[in-house]
């Protein structure tokens, strides 16, 4: 009986370990991009509060999210993240053609993607809600 007990704990031990490392990768690779996130979000932002001043400076806010889409892109990251990381690269895409071409129906598609990516089941709500702007109460 004695032998079953240590067999069981060992297991329980062995599951929270492997628990603890899953947490600690996602928490690892968001914060790889996080500030990405973030300068995005601060983007999107100004988009939707200070048109005429993006409008103004159109060439250096397409010039932002090229290199905030280039920096998600090169960031290292593991599988678990891999949804994540699509759907707010597609989520950047639709704000730089929403910039450059002065039209902001692509901030529906900045909101589905943002929508998609707050849904990944495999992320932690707690992790996302640093990460997320919803634009759900500016359209």
């Amino acid at each position: 009986m004695k032998n079953i007990g240590l067999l069981i704990s060992s297991i329980v031990v062995f599951l929270v370990i492997l628990t603890n490392l899953y947490y600690n990768s996602i928490t690892l690779d968001m914060q790889k991009i996080k500030d990405y996130i973030v300068e995005s979000n601060i983007i999107l932002e100004d988009v939707v509060k200070k048109e005429e001043q993006v409008m103004e400076k159109k060439d250096e806010y397409v010039t932002r999210l090229i290199n905030l889409k280039k920096g998600i892109e090169n960031s290292k990251t593991s599988f678990l993240v891999k949804n994540y990381k699509e759907y707010k690269i597609k989520s950047i895409e639709g704000l730089i053609n929403s910039i450059s071409k002065s039209d902001l129906k692509y901030l529906e598609e900045v909101e589905k993607y943002n929508n998609l990516s707050d849904e990944d089941k495999i992320l932690n709500k707690s992790l996302i809600e640093v990460t997320s702007l919803p634009i759900n109460t500016y359209i």
